[in-house]
């Protein structure tokens, strides 16, 4: 048996440029651990279809997907800030942008700028913004997907996609509220085996 026939291939990146796409995922991660800060934070993740961009997998034809993390901050200098501000073509103050929900993003449409990592393996979006005047937004077929830490339904998490449902159990929340508590019993040798 050769290792090639068991693998699964590599999905292969998105090429480098500017892209239609639509917002359909807005991911509620939880407090997440930075190994780089060594500190915790509440991450949120954004995830965009590109409609005009498809492949096979397990042989149906899908749209690309392309994903970005950012920290729950009210900070101007935050990237979700950044983010935000330029895909909804406004600059917040610091009271409206506290107020604003992450969930609105959901099927607005927007460009992403892409590019790939250091190797080559991988595609980024470097950048977001908004759509032209006058030009129609694209349109998704992909299904919507959003997760709320704060609504928990054993239901709604199941169906997330699996990569999302293990970034979730990282957070501390998870880990509060849903990781089994586990009793170990501990046998002296006296009692493993008895003479």
């Amino acid at each position: 048996m050769k290792i090639k026939d068991r693998a699964k291939p590599k999905t292969p990146p998105v090429e480098p440029g500017v892209y239609m796409a639509v917002c359909v995922g807005v991911i509620d991660l939880g407090e997440q651990y930075s190994e780089k800060f060594k500190s915790y934070a509440n991450k949120v993740k954004f995830v965009w279809a590109l409609p005009s961009e498809t492949i096979e997998i397990d042989g149906k034809v899908e749209e690309r997907q392309l994903s970005k993390e950012f920290t729950f901050s009210v900070s101007k200098k935050g990237g979700l800030r950044t983010f935000l501000e330029s895909w909804n073509s406004k600059t917040y103050s610091d009271d409206e942008f506290a107020e604003l929900d992450v969930f609105d993003q959901l099927g607005k449409p927007c460009q992403l700028q892409v590019v790939l990592n250091d190797t080559g393996e991988y595609s980024n979006v470097a950048n977001l913004m908004p759509l032209p005047k006058g030009m129609p937004a694209p349109i998704s077929n992909t299904p919507v997907v959003t997760w709320d830490m704060d609504k928990w339904d054993d239901v709604v998490f199941e169906a997330l996609p699996e990569w999302t449902r293990e970034q979730i159990k990282k957070s501390t929340q998870y880990q509060k509220e849903h990781a089994p508590e586990t009793t170990i019993e501990v046998k002296t040798p006296e009692t493993e085996c008895p003479i």
